[in-house]
């Protein structure tokens, strides 16, 4: 095609192949396509580009877009670290591409912000996206992003570098202050420490205080390892909303059962009252106990976890694996001749020690504390619980 020209103005400028395919800024048809399909953030530009128009700053934008959207997510979060782009970026070896979207403000074509993310397939077609808080932005808006997607993600990964605990503490300290002052929408938080484990445990306690589920994986050297417990933990969280689901439409027959059946606690954020005592308040108070990694209270009578705390494992892992225990030493006592009453019992590892207990003044119910042998000492901690017991 020829473009006129005249004597009295320069040529038009013919605008390039790059410029006609992803233009700073586009005139969309209408509020949908302005706004995108509303399933998601962000309208779709590119096979790996989202972009995002905001009215004003880039965070406030954003944390609207996900209160009204409400989409399910998952936040690699960095600690004192740089790690997340790197865990993106081996998962995106083998799931795909790492997209990008990017924040805009209406009328402008420069990105106030780039967040970059990963899609993972999901079930019935769906697509589950995984942000990275590395966020490419400004310092201030940078941290605000950063805290707007952990807020509201379903499954906040914070990933805690070889750094002094004084250090991590700093790094990790808005975070906490967020979560006790903000409306946070997201419970369950994964720790994934890159060095030693003894601090992130005890911001694991500050976090449980704070009402969200904390789990605290091992030592991760691989990226590979990393995925395996984020995964894990994901589907965990699935299975709980799974029940939970099954567990109201079933409402209607619950309601005309028995009374005097006990309430099923859901897997996941346990907390419950049982024969007048608050278990989680009971667990809160037992995170107190130096080198504490995970605290499980569950009714042994009906094999049902009524309050946990703290990292891996499972509230319900922590529930079968201390019913066996209590179970295999009781059979132990009855062969020796020692008796099959078993009231306390402890097994203790190379890294790790496992306190089991029965509450003297509720024998149908049994304590599973976890300790880090490193920091931890069972036999302080066992008089610290003789203290603690709800009697």
């Amino acid at each position: 095609m020829a473009y006129p020209t005249s004597t009295s103005s320069p040529p038009a400028r013919r605008p390039d192949l790059e410029e006609l395919s992803a233009p700073a800024t586009q005139v969309v048809r209408d509020r949908d396509a302005y706004l995108g399909d509303g399933s998601d953030i962000g309208r779709r530009l590119a096979d790996d580009q989202v972009e995002l128009f905001v009215g004003d700053d880039a965070a406030p934008g954003l944390q609207r877009e996900l209160q009204r959207l409400a989409p399910t997510y998952i936040v690699l979060h960095d600690v004192g670290t740089n790690a997340s782009l790197r865990l993106l970026q081996a998962m995106a070896a083998q799931a795909g591409r790492i997209m990008r979207l990017l924040v805009r403000r209406q009328g402008h074509g420069i990105p106030l912000a780039t967040l970059q993310f990963i899609e993972l397939p999901g079930a019935n077609g769906t697509t589950l996206r995984v942000y990275s808080s590395d966020v490419d932005a400004d310092s201030h808006s940078r941290h605000e992003l950063a805290r707007v997607l952990v807020a509201h993600s379903a499954l906040a990964v914070l990933v805690f570098g070889e750094l002094p605990a004084h250090a991590l503490a700093s790094a990790v300290q808005p975070l906490l202050d967020a979560a006790e002052k903000q409306r946070w929408s997201t419970r369950m938080m994964l720790m994934i420490p890159l060095g030693s484990t003894v601090a992130v445990n005890g911001f694991a306690r500050d976090f449980g205080r704070r009402g969200l589920q904390v789990h605290v994986t091992p030592r991760v050297t691989h990226p590979g390892d990393a995925w395996s417990y984020i995964g894990s933990t994901w589907n965990q969280l699935e299975g709980a909303a799974d029940a939970a689901s099954e567990a109201a439409a079933a409402a209607p027959a619950v309601a005309h059962a028995s009374t005097t059946e006990h309430e099923p606690t859901q897997p996941m954020g346990l907390r419950s009252e049982h024969e007048g005592v608050d278990w989680f308040d009971y667990v809160q108070r037992c995170a107190a106990i130096k080198g504490m990694v995970a605290c499980c209270v569950f009714d042994r009578s009906s094999g049902k976890p009524l309050a946990h705390i703290g990292g891996l494992p499972s509230a319900e892992m922590m529930q079968s694996l201390g019913e066996k225990l209590l179970g295999t030493a009781s059979s132990i006592g009855a062969m020796m001749g020692t008796g099959a009453q078993v009231q306390e019992a402890t097994v203790s590892t190379a890294s790790h020690h496992l306190l089991l207990r029965v509450i003297p003044s509720r024998p149908e119910v049994a304590l599973h504390l976890v300790l880090d042998a490193a920091t931890g000492n069972p036999i302080l901690a066992r008089m610290q619980l003789q203290r603690l017991d709800p009697a």
